[in-house]
């Protein structure tokens, strides 16, 4: 009897682990072939007339077609076209009707919104699709242009295929602030609601007004109060603000000993940490900076193989790092009377009630925090080199 259980039971067993490799061998119901999508590599969404809204899209092409953009091989890369809507699901649904194939977000990971949108205070609405529909990444960069976005995608840029992947690796290397989408959201509903996105602008090379002799940069930040943008910032002010945020704008800085001398630091190694403090009613901020490194160039007379001349090459630096820290809280804290930094969420985590009772009118108080920054920075090694040349 036990024998014949023993069949019947592994009989059973057999029968269900062959169901569940069945199971695997469906495939997959929801695939999505290639020769069926047109597949969106950059987005540029700008204000048009009558609340409307124009959506620009850069379209892969496969290298067999012709038109679009052309690569350095001669082969079309990416084409270019425009559809106006109410918003974007809208303008998208138009759009899809001068495609044989259906538009697909899963590959955009380049969106930049167009300074007249992101002024007038409802790109959140725009990015709501974003959000929402179920192709686009979270990790997707966001920019904002200096004029039209539709004029950077317009860009043929030298050495990658196409403009949204130029954006996209100067992020990666940090050149200006490297804001994803996911990043956006959550500093838009942030306790200060203050928020940062890189600005890009259009460099002409030699004066040359030619589509060909351009190329997009990151000249400085765009500064958000939730959705709006209600002011930008130069080059120098958004290192300090990345640096208060505990990012590096780019891996070099540069300490000035005297006029006309300079030294450079390669950063290893960086981190910030913000000291809230309420005492006796009055709110103050400690912000301490870490950053160590090596020498990359010293264009100065200074033998940086003396320890004491190592300290003063360190204060000369932190000397720098503090003036654009400066700068940054000068323009953005006290001029904007916007949040970016993360003041208010570093308030509501040590004092809860005591933010309760601000949180409506942060704006207000946070002209008034006093901010001290204490800048530490160590060199770790002088570089390959000993000596100068002079």
């Amino acid at each position: 009897m036990n024998d014949t259980l023993f069949r019947i039971m592994k009989a059973i067993l057999a029968f269900f682990l062959v169901l569940s490799q069945c199971l695997l061998l469906t495939g997959c119901w929801d695939n999505k072939e290639l020769n069926q999508l047109a597949i969106i590599v950059g987005a540029a969404i700008d204000k048009e007339k009558n609340n409307k809204i124009k959506l620009t899209v850069q379209v892969f092409l496969p290298q067999s077609q012709s038109g679009g953009q052309q690569s350095s091989s001669g082969k079309a890369q990416v084409e270019i076209k425009s559809a106006v809507g109410t918003n974007m699901a809208d303008a998208a649904s138009n759009l899809q009707r001068e495609y044989s194939r259906r538009l697909f977000w899963g590959h955009c990971k380049t969106y930049i919104f167009g300074q007249s949108l992101s002024e007038i205070g409802n790109l959140g609405r725009q990015i709501d699709f974003i959000d929402r529909h179920p192709e686009p990444r979270e990790d997707s960069r966001l920019y904002v242009s200096d004029g039209k976005a539709s004029d950077i995608l317009q860009i043929s840029p030298s050495l990658e295929k196409y403009v949204g992947d130029v954006l996209r690796k100067m992020s990666e290397m940090h050149v200006g602030a490297d804001i994803t989408l996911k990043d956006f959201d959550l500093m838009v509903t942030s306790e200060g609601g203050g928020a940062l996105l890189p600005l890009i602008k259009i460099k002409h090379q030699n004066n040359d007004d030619r589509k060909m002799n351009v190329s997009p940069i990151i000249g400085g930040t765009a500064i958000f109060m939730r959705d709006k943008m209600i002011g930008r910032i130069n080059e120098v002010e958004s290192k300090g603000l990345l640096w208060v945020r505990n990012q590096n704008e780019l891996p070099e800085i540069t300490g000035y000993p005297k006029k006309g001398q300079t030294i450079s630091l390669y950063l290893k190694r960086t981190k910030t940490k913000l000291i809230p403090k309420i005492e006796k009613g009055k709110w103050s901020v400690t912000i301490y900076i870490l950053k160590e490194g090596m020498i990359v160039q010293n264009g100065s007379k200074i033998n940086i193989m003396s320890k004491k001349n190592t300290k003063r090459v360190e204060n000369y630096i932190e000397k720098d790092v503090s003036n654009s820290i400066e700068k940054a809280l000068k323009q953005v804290k006290d001029g904007m009377k916007v949040d970016p930094f993360g003041f208010a969420t570093a308030f509501h985590r040590k004092y809860p009630k005591e933010w309760e009772k601000v949180k409506d009118h942060w704006e207000v108080v946070l002209p008034d925090i006093y901010v001290e920054t204490k800048v530490k920075v160590h060199i770790l090694e002088p570089g390959l080199s000993t000596t100068t040349l002079e």
